[in-house]
């Protein structure tokens, strides 16, 4: 079954609480396991930045969701298309507080080139990846919870 992916970023509801937050990754990784959709949503206070990779269909449910959802606004797609692999295979919901000058350089970075391989390096996919690996370059565990 092929593999799509989509990326995105969005403008926070004002006066969000920890509580919304956690009800919201509750929810989503329950969503997303039975979807067969994984990803990671990052939050810098203010905006999310979420990669979702899965079967399209499953993907397609997901950010139908993502779109209708009240705790933010402004949804810009960054990238989306076919990917010939998964980046975050045992993650169905990680998350992860991100400062915002790192949020916003990932954000203006190209976004083209999803569909490759290795994404270059320069490149929004490539900095995600970074954010997320330790010293030796293997996916770290999400460290920090957004919301409690």
């Amino acid at each position: 079954m092929p593999l799509h992916a989509i990326a995105y970023v969005s403008q926070a509801r004002s006066a969000l609480s920890p509580q919304e937050l956690d009800a919201l990754l509750a929810d989503a990784t329950a969503f997303n396991r039975m979807a067969g959709v994984t990803g990671v949503l990052m939050f810098d206070g203010e905006r999310f930045l979420q990669y979702l990779e899965g079967p399209r269909d499953g993907l397609d449910s997901v950010y139908g969701r993502v779109l209708n959802a009240s705790i933010h606004h402004g949804v810009r797609q960054l990238a989306a298309g076919a990917v010939v692999m998964r980046w975050f295979p045992h993650w169905t919901m990680a998350n992860r507080r991100i400062d915002p000058l790192t949020m916003t350089h990932i954000i203006n970075a190209p976004w083209t080139g999803i569909s490759a391989g290795r994404p270059a390096a320069g490149q929004g996919l490539a900095l995600l990846l970074r954010s997320w690996t330790g010293d030796d370059g293997e996916l770290e565990p999400a460290a920090v919870s957004l919301g409690s």
